[in-house]
């Protein structure tokens, strides 16, 4: 389980990663194409400033991703802390059973 969690929290790292990249890409190709004049004078837009569908593209669902990545990655490491705990309970009671 612990694995488990580390992969999670590795995937969400690359999905934010991923995320901040295509972000960046589909901004420059709409740069690219806005025309030759104003290829020169384009300039990114902020989350804000974007439309409704750009916004929930580029910005709300690689978040949600990576927010459900990060729930997994913690709910996967608390399982296991307690899974641990439990084991050594029974080890610590069949001991003094003895």
């Amino acid at each position: 389980m612990r694995a488990l969690s580390i992969i999670f929290w590795i995937l969400s790292v690359l999905a934010a990663l991923a995320g901040m990249v295509f972000y960046g890409y589909v901004q420059a190709m709409g740069c690219a194409f806005s025309g030759p004049a104003g290829s020169q004078n384009c300039t990114h837009k902020w989350p804000w400033e974007m439309g409704q569908e750009d916004f929930v593209f580029l910005v709300l669902l690689p978040s949600l991703a990576v927010l459900l990545l990060i729930f997994l990655a913690i709910r996967t490491g608390k399982a296991a802390t307690v899974r641990d705990r439990q084991k050594h309970s029974m080890t610590k009671q069949g001991s003094d059973d003895a």
